[in-house]
Order: structure tokens, then C-alpha cells, then sequence
């Protein structure tokens, strides 16, 4: 019901999380953006060439290889109605994901469109792994547009205020929610990373 997010995706003001699972022939991205909304993304790692220019997509034609350590993704074919920065069907995204050390990817994104700029131009990020513990709960993208799931939060929120006026789980004002608190591995971005929010059910 809401449009979903686009590429290139360098996070916002709520935070930027991602979870990165991969299989041998393809790398699944899962986006949090913050307060429940993302999307999820997968890169087929193949030689294949992209689809024909004709056929046009939201987030375009991603197409996967590995050079040595690092995963570079060629992005093209784009819809007309996409709009990154005033580019629209003809850009043209290049991104490198490279492991740094164990707790760091080194993530690049090269934007080309000569229809909107002058030359193509890069951004570079540093995204941080977060705890498995703060890695625990992905949370499912969401759109509060004709939203069915929203009475389903608030009766979880309802039932995390009963539990601690019951003495039987913290106090939910207190409970790490996804970028929202340093402690929880703050505003920024990070792979694997996604929500913080403790369970005071359990």
C-alpha cells in the first residue's frame, strides 16, 4: 500500500540497519530504515546479462560477482518513475561491498547518469556490526497507510506496559528500539543489524 524504498539506500535520520544473508548464488539484503519500515532486496550472483532494456524496475536490475573479497553489484534499468537526486531511467549504480575486518564492511556506491550530472560521483560508508543480541529481531517493513497489522502493535505495546505494571517485565519507556539509542548501537549504519527491542514476555 506505500512505496517502498529505492536504490541507492544510504539510511536516515532514524537509522540505517541492515541484515545481509547470503547463499551461493544469491545475497539477500534485508533494509530497516527506521520505526518498522524497509525493504528487503535480492542480488543474484551471476554472469548473466541484465534484463532487456525495455523492461524497467522500481529498484532497477541488480546483477552480482565477486571481485576477489569484494561483492560488486551493476545496477541499471531503472523505472522512469524512480528518482534519486533528479536521476531517473538512465542511472546507473555501481556498489562494492568489502569486508574490512571482522566487525566492519566497507560499502561504496558510484552513481552515473549523463542526463542529470556532469560526471559519475561516489559515496562511501563504513557499516558496523552490531551484537547478536542486538541483532535479534528484524523488524517487518511496514507502512502505516491502510496499515491492518497497526491494532496488532499497539495491542503488543498494551500488553508490555500490563507485564511491568504486573511486575513481570521492564519497564517498556526503558527497551531499545532499532537506532534509537546509543546503547542499542546507535544512529548510523551497520550490516546485520536491526532492531534492539527486548522481548518482556520471555
Amino acid at each position: 500500500r506505500c512505496m517502498s524504498g529505492g536504490l541507492p539506500d544510504f539510511g536516515s535520520v532514524t537509522g540505517f540497519f541492515l541484515q545481509i544473508i547470503q547463499s551461493p548464488g544469491t545475497v539477500s539484503i534485508f533494509y530497516d530504515t527506521g520505526q518498522g519500515q524497509g525493504w528487503q532486496r535480492s542480488i543474484p550472483i551471476t554472469d548473466h546479462s541484465h534484463l532487456p532494456s525495455d523492461v524497467r524496475q522500481w529498484r532497477g536490475d541488480s546483477r552480482g560477482r565477486w571481485d576477489n573479497d569484494t561483492l560488486v553489484v551493476d545496477v541499471t534499468n531503472f523505472s522512469p518513475k524512480t528518482d534519486f537526486h533528479g536521476a531517473r531511467e538512465h542511472l546507473h549504480l555501481v556498489e562494492r561491498w568489502t569486508r574490512l575486518d571482522p566487525e566492519t564492511i566497507g560499502y561504496s556506491a558510484t552513481m552515473d547518469d549523463p542526463t542529470t550530472w556532469t560526471r559519475p560521483w561516489t559515496v562511501e560508508l563504513e557499516l558496523n556490526l552490531q551484537s547478536n543480541e542486538a541483532n535479534r529481531i528484524y523488524h517487518e517493513p511496514r507502512c502505516h497507510e491502510g496499515n491492518y497489522g497497526l491494532p496488532g502493535l499497539l495491542a503488543g505495546a498494551r500488553a508490555e506496559e500490563r507485564a511491568f505494571s504486573e511486575g513481570r517485565g521492564p519497564d517498556p519507556a526503558t527497551l531499545c528500539i532499532a537506532g534509537a539509542a546509543a546503547e542499542c548501537g546507535g544512529f548510523g549504519g551497520g550490516f546485520a543489524e536491526s532492531g534492539t527491542e527486548t522481548d518482556p514476555l520471555r
